[in-house]
């Protein structure tokens, strides 16, 4: 592969090894974890592939180009001076988002201007100053090296455009999707989903099962670049669509909240898998499997429980149903504290440490089996 596109594909913080196996699966090169992102290389094709498929990444970044400055003036001049013509389309606006940490610039506003000043100089009349269509460009200094990257993904992709009826305690898509790759469900195995909210976790399964692309009706800025190629474009968007498989997976849908059902429901139908949930309106207490029946169960309890007292009593709880009525399953749990973990009460296999809605979770594999006793 010749001089190949360098990118980077932001996650949130914890689903960096997630994301890079998903990378790998999806044939990205020189695969690099960092703090809130993987770094790695690339052509176009596989750029159309990635955000076509990828269910773990929140956004995907294309490096423009790379420089040293201590300045404003100095950054300008060397902006100026880089391929713009062929990510920013004509007509476009722009938006910068800069950042700085141990270098001379400091104040992102003035970073900002510094950016979007290079880049009027190289484009001239091509930029709008507002427009329907807007270009993001990212700069990050560190020790004066400044990294510039245009956006690739527009709108963020755990925006599937399924969810638009909500519930407690929402989880991100890519949250939900990176969580079940952790675990390592398959379609064969039995899922259920107690407290299922909005549900997330079940529409990201059954999508999974059927390899419906995670993105398949998302808006890409690069389709209005100067380097977007549609021909291979539409061969990669008719291979993803190819690969749509009918449902084998029995996936049962819980939660005790009339309005939360209603709301998996409509989200499940938007989604195009309603037809394989099994939805149930249900008291976590009652929770029974079927005979001889064992699989995955992924419980993330509503955030309004999540407050001391009231939520440790709910986890102690919860962790006596699971071991009492789940031996021989695979388990996860979401808890906020480790005073959570403690009242479930239950063996820790394996965490995943995550950050979302602004605070750090744990994502706890308390399986009643071993992990490797199923397999793909």
């Amino acid at each position: 592969m010749r001089n190949p596109y360098q990118f980077y594909a932001v996650v949130l913080p914890g689903l960096e090894t997630i994301a890079a196996q998903e990378l790998n699966h999806l044939s990205a090169h020189d695969i690099r974890e960092d703090e809130g992102g993987v770094h790695f290389s690339g052509t176009l094709d596989i750029l159309y592939r990635i955000s076509l498929r990828a269910r773990s990444i929140t956004r995907i970044l294309l490096r423009v180009g790379k420089c040293h400055a201590m300045a404003a003036a100095e950054l300008e001049h060397q902006i100026a001076h880089m391929r713009w013509e062929h990510v920013i389309p004509q007509g476009a606006s722009l938006a910068v988002k800069a950042s700085s940490e141990h270098s001379k610039l400091t104040h992102s506003e003035h970073i900002a201007e510094a950016v979007e000043g290079g880049i009027r100089q190289a484009l001239g009349k091509r930029l709008q100053k507002s427009g329907e269509s807007q270009q993001t460009i990212y700069i990050h200094i560190t020790n004066n090296r400044c990294d510039i990257r245009v956006d690739c993904s527009g709108e963020r992709l755990d925006r599937r455009g399924y969810r638009l009826a909500s519930a407690k305690a929402p989880i991100r898509e890519t949250l939900a999707a990176g969580l079940l790759l952790w675990m390592a469900w398959k379609s064969e195995e039995t899922l259920r989903v107690p407290m299922c909210g909005s549900g997330t976790f079940a529409i990201e399964a059954s999508q999974m099962s059927q390899h419906i692309a995670a993105n398949i009706e998302h808006r890409f800025p690069f389709c209005d670049w100067d380097i977007f190629k549609d021909k291979r474009w539409q061969r990669v968007l008719e291979r993803t669509q190819a690969m749509k498989k009918e449902a084998s997976c029995k996936i049962y849908v819980s939660d005790l909240q009339q309005g939360a059902l209603k709301a998996c429901e409509s989200n499940a139908k938007r989604a195009g898998v309603l037809s394989n949930l099994c939805l149930s309106q249900q008291d976590i207490r009652q929770l029974q499997p079927q005979d001889k029946e064992v699989g995955l169960i992924m419980c993330n309890p509503p955030y309004g429980l999540r407050i001391e007292s009231e939520g440790e009593a709910f986890y102690q709880m919860l962790g006596s149903i699971l071991k009492k009525s789940f031996n021989g399953w695979r388990i996860m749990v979401i808890c906020p504290s480790w005073k959570h973990e403690r009242a479930l009460g239950m063996p820790v296999r394996r965490r995943l440490k995550v950050r979302h809605g602004g605070i750090w979770l744990d994502a706890l594999d308390v399986s009643q089996q071993e992990v490797s006793a199923y397999k793909d």
